[in-house]
């Protein structure tokens, strides 16, 4: 293993930010010694705060079926936790591991661009670190590739209710992301990212903005049918609410950026207007908030039977709906703020 200082401009890391630092292995090959040094599939796990379930991801890449040469890159976006000690020791079972830690943490966007510049495959995947691939998943998608740049599978429970999933026990639905493409899990052919890449700027959002880059670069995907993967998310409630919070941000911008209505923004639009009217009404205090808590009542009962399987569980469901009420308003106040700045700051789109 073999300690090395890259410069900033290398892996297109934002100026002003300083130099990272990179764990290198040189990507082994498992039956192709000729394909050493450029492996034919890369692996790009960013990583932030995974101490609980790096290790899992990196397993079900490893364990993916047909394998011949590979690689996995883990970018580490400065993690706090014990991320960086876990990587160290699972590179001693993973020979084909690299791991590129960042001085500083840059967000999602800057992350996964590092990825793919470090990445020598012919093709790329991408995996978040919550993410447990089945065994297939390689295999399957090399095969649905044919006429296509992009594809992806589907992650089981929903990433915007992962906490809940795992708290209340409940039994997901299966339900389409609202990209084409999902940041959590894709495989690209090499040459989309001369055609396209991450915005580094974005600290969330950066696959929707992706998303919309293919759109107008014309690049073919698809979701693989019937492709599941698993979502196994350990955030804690509070790192819940603020990644909620975050992702209203985000979501304010890419309404201004992209003028897409989505389900989300409906969602916003109909609680801010009856917030507002609520205002209007005469009356207590208690008057005048009874519509608001309603409605989001409302919303987070309809939000969480969306994703799960309400009758299995009718008592963790209203426990799941209640405390839904409380990230929806993280999201919701996420939303209000991001809107507000871009009023003040129309840079920020």
């Amino acid at each position: 293993m073999r300690l090395s200082v890259l410069a900033e401009a290398s892996c297109g890391v934002r100026a002003g930010v300083n130099p990272i630092c990179t764990e290198e292995r040189e990507p082994v090959s498992n039956s192709d010694p000729a394909a050493a040094g450029s492996a034919r599939v890369t692996f790009v796990v960013i990583a932030y705060n995974e101490e609980e379930g790096i290790a899992r991801c990196l397993r079900s890449i490893a364990a993916q079926e047909g394998l011949s040469s590979y690689e996995i890159v883990v970018v580490d976006d400065c993690s706090q936790d014990a991320t960086q000690s876990v990587l160290s020791q699972l590179m001693m079972e993973l020979p084909e591991l690299q791991v590129v830690r960042l001085a500083a943490n840059l967000g999602r966007g800057a992350a996964r661009s590092t990825g793919v510049r470090a990445a020598r495959g012919d093709f790329i995947a991408m995996v978040d670190a919550d993410i447990i691939l089945p065994p297939d998943w390689l295999a399957r998608c090399l095969s649905s590739l044919e006429g296509r740049d992009v594809v992806s599978g589907t992650a089981v429970p929903d990433g915007d209710v992962g906490f809940l999933a795992r708290r209340f026990k409940l039994e997901p639905k299966v339900v389409p992301s609202t990209t084409r493409t999902t940041g959590n899990n894709a495989l690209f052919r090499r040459e989309v990212f001369s055609r396209v890449d991450y915005d580094e700027e974005l600290r969330e959002g950066e696959d929707v903005a992706l998303d919309h880059e293919m759109d107008a670069a014309a690049v073919v995907r698809e979701v693989v049918p019937g492709l599941r993967v698993e979502h196994r998310e350990n955030k804690t409630f509070s790192r819940e609410l603020k990644w909620l919070f975050q992702s209203g941000l985000g979501a304010s911008r890419h309404l201004e950026r992209y003028r897409e209505v989505r389900g989300p923004d409906v969602a916003f639009g109909t609680m801010f207007l009856i917030s507002i009217l609520s205002c209007l009404v005469s009356g207590g205090r208690a008057r005048r908030l009874s519509a608001p808590v309603v409605c989001l009542a409302g919303m987070s009962l309809a939000h969480v039977a969306s994703k799960f399987e309400v009758r299995r569980d009718p008592v963790g469901f209203l426990g799941a709906a209640a405390t839904d009420c409380a990230l929806l308003s993280s999201y919701f106040v996420g939303r209000l703020v991001g809107h507000i700045r871009l009023r003040f700051d129309p840079r920020a789109k």
